[in-house]
């Protein structure tokens, strides 16, 4: 059992660095790995230009169900909100532009999704 969660946090690592060379490939800055808050991680903290883009990153090693765009649920879009908005209070950055990406390393197959949901409702910061 040991032996499958560790092999499983370390497809996740290397889906994480295939993200950000892939996103830095794109344009991107990635900031920091691994924001994490008591609401929640996120992935990749990254700029692009002048907005400030927080990335999942969902990595299967072969195509199944649930696919992993379907595995970004909206109670996780929710914890990564949540610790974006606390990211963004922490480094007083109330006034920039903010965006949630995706990016799903799904059997082989790397896919970029720039704005896959949004910080919807009564969110402050």
């Amino acid at each position: 059992m040991l032996g499958l969660k560790r092999s499983a946090l370390e497809r996740g690592a290397e889906g994480e660095d295939a993200a950000a060379r892939y996103l830095e490939q794109k344009g991107l800055k990635v900031v920091q790995r691994h924001y994490q808050t008591r609401w929640g991680e996120i992935d990749l903290v990254c700029r692009d230009r002048d907005t400030w883009v927080f990335v999942e990153v969902k990595t299967r090693t072969r195509t199944s169900a649930p696919s992993a765009a379907e595995a970004l649920t909206p109670a996780k879009q929710k914890k990564i909100i949540g610790a974006a908005l606390s990211y963004m209070k922490k480094h007083r950055l109330k006034d920039e532009a903010m965006r949630f990406d995706l990016v799903t390393l799904e059997g082989g197959f790397l896919e970029w999704f720039a704005g896959a949901f949004e910080a919807s409702g009564p969110y402050t910061y």
